[in-house]
């Protein structure tokens, strides 16, 4: 049995193969780029889901009418949809100032592409989960779509540290549609911002053939304390979340995440008796 990381090996190699015939692909050209595997139907649903998501064609496959939203063009939205959006876009001018070139342009054209999709509330969340155990295709490509914003903006703070922002969103995306299959129970949003952190971790340390790159998680987390020690001493009081969010230039949802997420490092490493520093393993 092929293991994971052959497997995103090969789907790197695919949407390369892709991009230098136009933007589109055949099945026999899907084949070859996955010599000697017995896909199944998973697979093949994964290996699609992950074209639509970097808007690749698969000529002779016929979409699905639930297929993502934003890549039949959407309605063209409003720049608010729900509470969702407004999230999305909070801080988003101020971060985007550190982005050149390339990576500027591109994180412009992400934001288009998404700004019609309705983030995923708290209470739809569950329901989606459990439809997508299920394998309910309608559901899988709703969890999907509504987490395509948590990709672009991580992609932004890793852009400019070696690897292009176009191919940060691609590893993303990857991690994305994994997490959604290993996904076990616990805090999805903080499953996902760690596997996609993790990946796009990985396409660093590989770009620039360091071993260690400085996860994006461990800084921000400890930025985050730092963050809120000083809002302590301004206020005169415990910050809100809303405030250290604020303070951050993060959304609410991710600065909660990242807390989470060192938490749980934190713990691990009280447990192993280390008096390292908060966020860091």
């Amino acid at each position: 049995m092929n293991d994971q990381s052959e497997f995103k090996a090969a789907l790197g190699d695919l949407l390369l193969l892709a991009k230098a015939s136009g933007l589109k692909v055949t099945e026999p050209q899907i084949r070859e780029c996955f010599p000697g595997w017995e896909l199944t139907t998973e697979q093949w649903r994964l290996i699609y889901s992950y074209l639509e998501l970097n808007q690749i064609t698969v000529e002779g496959h016929e979409s699905h009418p639930e297929s993502l939203s934003y890549l039949r063009g959407g309605d063209g939205g409003e720049e608010e949809r729900g509470g969702a959006s407004g999230k999305r876009s909070k801080g988003g001018a101020s971060s985007e100032k550190r982005l050149t070139g390339e990576d500027t342009k591109c994180y412009r054209m992400y934001l288009e592409e998404i700004r019609a999709i309705e983030e995923i509330s708290e209470w739809e969340l569950p329901g989606l989960l459990t439809a997508v155990k299920l394998g309910n295709r309608a559901a899988r490509n709703r969890l999907a779509e509504g987490h395509l914003g948590r990709v672009v903006e991580l992609a932004k703070e890793y852009a400019g540290k070696g690897v292009h922002m176009a191919d940060l969103v691609q590893e993303g995306n990857m991690a994305l549609l994994m997490a959604m299959e290993d996904f076990e129970g616990g805090d999805f949003g903080v499953y996902i911002t760690r596997e996609i952190c993790s990946a796009m971790d990985a396409a660093l340390a590989e770009q620039t053939g360091e071993r260690d790159t400085g996860s994006y998680l461990a800084a921000q987390a400890n930025a985050i304390m730092e963050a809120t020690e000083e809002l302590v001493k301004e206020l005169g009081r415990e910050a809100t979340l809303s405030e250290v969010a604020q303070r951050m230039n993060l959304s609410e949802d991710m600065t909660r995440d990242i807390m989470k997420i060192s938490m749980d490092a934190l713990a691990v490493v009280e447990a192993h008796g280390s008096g390292e520093k908060f966020g860091r393993e």
